[in-house]
């Protein structure tokens, strides 16, 4: 091994820069990582195959990347160009087979990690070419659509207390007392490893956010969709309502959180042991991306396995449990695990009841049969808790992945993620959540 690495590193003598002798060194440390059908062959073999790489990177040298490491850049997504940082160069994926790169890795504003595949304007461009997506619109939606508001008090900050059901209110009380009993909470089940739920928006209050919802989505006002996997629904912090959900997360959510995902684990949820629950910053969420998806028979189906770009996330049924048909959510393993594409639960959503539970816990929605359902989705996260090596060891460019230990589950596989989906897709045949 070592004689390949020396006749490799000679051969390739020539400068490179400083960001292509790092990529360089990620090959020549790479060999015991080679496909299976290059690991078959002679050492001589290996050599060339190694050889060709370095050479390609070569080529690229003679078109340097155009944005450096700290570089503020806008990045086209499927939801709009969004601003973000350039945080690597010549990024690839642990499974990505040996020599493929993309060009960079972008940690957006949002807190989620990105990648550019090529070097085009078509992708990604300098932050000072694209302005935000208000400015884009010519007129700043956060203030001239809550006059325009079908109900207006979902608005005000001070009338969301009235949106949960009692028996929240009274845990949360006593919680402020220092008794952070989570069997307290109204309704509360574990209804998988890292993954409970509890009875917490009132019938009433979840008619009023849907109905909101399709006001504006029927306005004139310009659409975007919710996120990037998501095509329907509304974004309620850019239509005025961040405030109201500063609040929730403040006054409530930000609690339950601490209890659930913070840093004292808790012992009982529902009454069983509570397993799979880690500190995710719950003690500190600080920020939020809160938006309303809809899901229907003719237009988003359902939703491909994931992980969502937030440390905590909190998922809330607005539509009446006869409304729909299917679109089950289904859970995974955590990102990162050896099983974290192993099933562990299928979800039916209820009215009013929230399930919470990692972002980076695997997950979809699976296909919608008949009527329309929709949620409301808090992602949240903590700016201070992203900062620790304890976060950056399980998200990010530096984080420690565990190879699997068995073939994934059908229905946890991903056509958008798993760049091996069609390796493990049956005759043509799954269970995994088809495409919209």
């Amino acid at each position: 091994d070592m004689a390949i690495t020396d006749t490799v590193a000679m051969e390739t003598s020539e400068e490179f820069s400083p960001q292509t002798q790092d990529y360089l060194q990620l090959v020549l440390e790479m060999k015991d990582q080679l496909p299976a059908d290059i690991r078959q062959l002679s050492e001589d073999q290996q050599h060339q195959y190694l050889v060709q790489l370095v050479q390609n990177l070569r080529s690229a040298e003679k078109s340097p990347l155009r944005f450096q490491v700290g570089e503020r850049v806008s990045c086209h997504t499927q939801d709009g160009w969004l601003p973000g940082t350039v945080v690597k160069q010549y990024f690839r994926e642990p499974d990505w087979p040996l020599g493929e790169v993309a060009p960079y890795q972008v940690e957006l504003e949002m807190g989620s990690f990105i990648y550019a595949p090529i070097d085009s304007d078509e992708v990604i461009v300098s932050a000072a070419k694209k302005k935000p997506w208000h400015k884009h619109t010519g007129m700043d939606i956060r203030t001239i659509y809550p006059p325009l508001a079908r109900h207006p008090a979902l608005f005000k900050p001070t009338e969301v207390g009235s949106w949960f059901v009692p028996g929240l209110l009274r845990a949360l009380d006593g919680w402020e007392d220092g008794q952070h009993n989570l069997e307290m909470l109204p309704g509360i089940r574990l209804e998988a490893p890292g993954v409970a739920s509890f009875e917490c928006f009132r019938p009433e209050a979840c008619r009023m956010l849907l109905e909101e919802a399709q006001h504006y989505s029927a306005s004139e006002m310009p659409q975007r969709a919710p996120n990037s996997m998501n095509n329907y629904g509304v974004v309620l912090n850019e239509i005025g309502m961040r405030p109201v959900f500063d609040e929730v997360l403040r006054g409530y959510m930000g609690k339950i959180a601490a209890v659930f995902l913070g840093a004292d684990k808790p012992e009982q949820v529902g009454g069983q042991p509570a397993v799979g629950f880690e500190n995710w910053g719950g003690n500190s969420l600080d920020d939020h991306h809160t938006f309303i998806v809809r899901y229907d028979p003719n237009e988003d189906r359902s939703l491909d396995m994931h992980v969502d770009e937030c440390d905590v996330t909190f998922n809330i049924g607005l539509s009446p449990d006869d409304a729909y048909e299917g679109s089950d959510l289904v859970f995974c393993g955590m990102w990162g695990t050896s099983k974290h594409r192993q099933m562990t639960h299928v979800y039916r959503h209820e009215l009013g009841r929230c399930c919470v539970h990692s972002g980076k816990r695997r997950h979809g929605a699976m296909n919608i049969s008949a009527g329309e359902r929709a949620s409301l989705i808090m992602w949240t996260k903590s700016h201070s808790f992203r900062e620790t090596g304890h976060y950056k060891r399980r998200w990010g460019p530096d984080s420690e992945v565990q190879p699997e230990t068995a073939a994934p589950d059908q229905v946890c596989l991903s056509r958008t993620h798993d760049r091996d989906y069609a390796k493990w897709v049956q005759s043509g045949e799954s269970d995994a959540a088809p495409e919209h």
